[in-house]
């Protein structure tokens, strides 16, 4: 018989790591407050200067076992007599390895000491360690006076420091003292007090010091009461102060004028650079101011086509102009447009069929341009064809129409010409504006913090120079004329039912339809139309089996193929027209089929959006593209800087 073992579950042994893991991080959380930091210094007559470190750590979460302190080799020679104590009465045995409690390690890595102290486990208790040692070569020698210079209470640690103080004795009266929190002046987070005698000085922090932060003390005293000279690492390091205080004096004397000049050429080019952008535009680019003609006008002051005219009002070829000119095309007998609606599981789409008709209507050279795009060779197109095909014949069709307005005496040059010039300009200053501010601000932002002003009042001026470029061009005095005239029109169109009785012209209401397309209102213009029961326009058939019957009603007799094995609808329902809506002249039949506009509203503005989005549309790969505190006037020698002390580094526990 065997004895089957069952193996604990894979997801068991998941939900036991789940559970577990929060204890085990837990665990190995830690955390700690240095209650108080004091250091004390002793000045001695041989050159050397002791240092008592005592941390007053409270432990408050986590198991601790050693401390450690890493204090860099600078500003100074070497460091000695090393001892560790507690404030419990154990001295610490200085060994050359392991981790025994009352035992600490000292070891020179090249760049800086490290000391490492052990000490029983400690949870939630407070203590006190003192490290304390010999500096030899680390006081400054100058004509006016020594100096003891000492980052005191190091900065590389992970908790703060509640409460802190310095103290220094030396051999000589003191005469000149200050400190540094991270080589700022410390004189607003510590108070310095002389001892009696001037021979010692206490520094008392007034605020904790936060983790990361350093407190440097400096203290100068009497010369010649100790014995030493100038180290050669003082030699580096006060050619160095030498040069950080030429410096200074550079940026005193220069700063303020250069913050001043530079200041001064932003400013100009911040306020001046549009200024002078306004007169650009007023001399160059502003219409011929012209008299309101009337508050409207009922009828086209002149046959211009609708896509002409939205251009020479908005000075551009928009999508909007190209759809008016192919629905004007349509009214004009030159094309027609049949709705073709296809039903499916759910969804029913909708697509257009574009037909040439009359072969002889006049075209002028952008309207011949637009139906070779959309036709090619072909007699017939479904608007779906074009689709991530036409966008590339949209540059040509733009230029023509531009060319075409500028040579109906309407512009001075071409408008899409003009804005181009000016944008490149602007793209020019905009580029020399960020030259121009990296190379000043890499020069002086030594010096001054107005280095980038220039370049950004320069910027500043060429965006609105790229702005202003749309604004350029400008018509002659007969395109300013022409274009009063057809805002009165527009204003007309816009208001129409304020203005006529919409019945009376519901039957020649597509007429105008281009022009509200060109004006961006068709929308509201059928809208308006479709509330009387307007008819629809004979252009646009509703249903590829009425086809027949609409064109000859429309465009005349003629040869009439029937698509989509469609019979041709309702048969010949009368002769050719003069163009305008169907109106009344269909049966009743083909009425009640569509020819109503409220019958066929959706779909002829379908149409519209769909002709617009379909014609603009890309492949998806396509893309567009100091001094002391007190005492006699200063240092005797070191500048007047801090960051220039020995000690600092690192510790913590662990």
């Amino acid at each position: 018989m065997k004895l089957l073992v069952r193996r604990p579950l894979p997801w068991l042994i998941a939900l036991l790591g789940v559970i577990l893991m929060p204890l085990a991080t837990q665990a190995q959380e830690k955390s700690l407050v240095w209650d108080r930091f004091d250091v004390d210094i002793l000045v001695n007559q041989d050159g050397t200067f002791d240092v008592a470190e005592h941390q007053r750590i409270r432990f408050t979460e986590g198991e601790f076992t050693f401390g450690y302190r890493d204090i860099p080799i600078r500003f100074y020679n070497y460091i000695d007599d090393w001892a560790v104590t507690d404030s419990s009465g154990n001295r610490y045995t200085l060994v050359n390895g392991g981790s025994a409690p009352y035992t600490f390690t000292v070891n020179d890595s090249g760049g800086s000491y490290v000391i490492r102290w052990y000490f029983p486990a400690m949870r939630n208790e407070t203590e006190t360690y003192t490290l304390s040692y010999r500096v030899h070569g680390g006081l400054r020698f100058y004509d006016g006076g020594d100096q003891v210079w000492w980052r005191a209470i190091y900065g590389d640690r992970s908790y703060p420091v509640l409460a802190g103080r310095v103290t220094v004795e030396t051999p000589a009266v003191i005469q000149e003292w200050a400190a540094y929190i991270n080589e700022r002046d410390a004189r607003d987070a510590a108070t310095a007090s002389l001892l009696e005698g001037q021979r010692g000085i206490v520094f008392d922090l007034d605020r904790r010091l936060q983790a990361g932060e350093e407190f440097e003390i400096r203290v100068e005293f009497a010369p010649n009461m100790v014995a030493g000279s100038p180290q050669p690492w003082q030699v580096s390091a006060d050619q160095a102060v030498a040069e950080r205080e030429a410096a200074e004096r550079y940026r005193q004397t220069w700063g303020p004028i250069a913050t001043v000049g530079l200041g001064a050429l932003g400013a100009l080019f911040l306020l001046g650079g549009p200024a002078l952008l306004y007169l650009l535009w007023y001399k160059l680019g502003r219409d011929m101011p012209v008299d309101i003609v009337a508050d409207y006008l009922p009828e086209p002051p002149e046959d211009l086509p609708a896509g002409m005219v939205g251009t020479l009002l908005d000075e551009q070829v928009d999508m909007q102009d190209i759809i008016a000119t192919l629905v004007d095309l349509a009214r004009r007998k030159a094309i027609s447009i049949t709705e073709v609606k296809t039903s499916g599981f759910l969804i029913t789409s909708t697509d257009f069929i574009y037909r040439r008709e009359n072969e002889d209507v006049p075209l002028r050279p952008y309207e011949k341009l637009i139906l070779d795009s959309v036709f090619g060779r072909k007699d017939e197109v479904e608007l779906s064809d074009l689709k991530n095909k036409f966008y590339e014949k949209l540059p040509k069709i733009k230029t023509a129409l531009y060319n075409e307005v500028t040579a109906e005496g309407f512009f001075l040059r071409n408008p899409e010409n003009v804005r181009n010039q000016y944008g490149c300009l602007g793209v020019v200053l905009l580029t020399l504006a960020v030259v121009a501010g990296i190379v000043l601000v890499a020069v002086f932002s030594d010096l001054t913090a107005a280095a980038f002003l220039p370049g950004f009042g320069l910027g500043v001026t060429a965006m609105g120079f790229l702005l202003l470029s749309r604004y350029m061009p400008r018509k002659t005095e007969e395109g300013t004329e022409a274009a009063a005239r057809w805002e009165a029109f527009k204003r007309y169109l816009k208001d129409i039912d304020r203005y006529t009785d919409l019945e009376e012209q519901k039957q020649i209401w597509d007429r105008w339809l281009p022009y509200a397309i060109a004006f961006g209102m068709e929308q509201q213009y059928i809208a308006k139309f479709e509330r009387v029961d307007a008819p629809a326009p004979g252009w646009y058939i509703p249903d590829p089996t009425l086809y027949g019957p609409y064109r000859r009603r429309y465009y005349g007799a003629g040869p009439v193929v029937v698509p989509m094995g469609g019979s041709g609808g309702l048969g010949n329902l009368g002769g050719g027209g003069e163009g305008g809506s169907l109106g009344g002249g269909l049966s009743s039949a083909s009425r009640g089929m569509g020819s109503s506009l409220a019958g066929m509203s959706v779909g002829l503005g379908s149409m519209l959006s769909s002709a617009s989005a379909t014609m603009t549309s890309r492949p998806a790969s396509s893309s567009s593209s100091g001094g002391g505190w007190s005492g006699g006037g200063g240092f005797s020698g070191g500048g007047g800087f801090g960051g220039g002390g020995g000690g600092g580094g690192g510790g913590g526990f662990g």
